[in-house]
């Protein structure tokens, strides 16, 4: 396969994965919020999702950016 090919194919699976990880971090997000409004404290829990899903939001938006950049050099 291209390594134009090859670098596509991990950029769709990569927004994928970040697709997927927003999903989830807005549930958590989501509950964060309903705690506010409820002026009660967030669960310790949804704190700690939220702050992973965001974590790996982060790491994954890098790599894409990386390819990205590999991507246009070919093109």
């Amino acid at each position: 396969m291209s390594l134009k090919k090859e670098l596509a194919k991990e950029i769709n699976l990569l927004e994928q994965e970040i697709q997927a990880l927003e999903t989830k971090r807005s549930r958590s997000q989501a509950a964060l919020m309903e705690s506010l409004i409820s002026k009660q404290d967030p669960d310790e829990s949804e704190m700690q999702f939220f702050r992973a899903y965001t974590a790996d939001i982060e790491v994954k938006r890098e790599q894409l950016a990386r390819l990205n950049r590999k991507l246009q050099k070919l093109l």
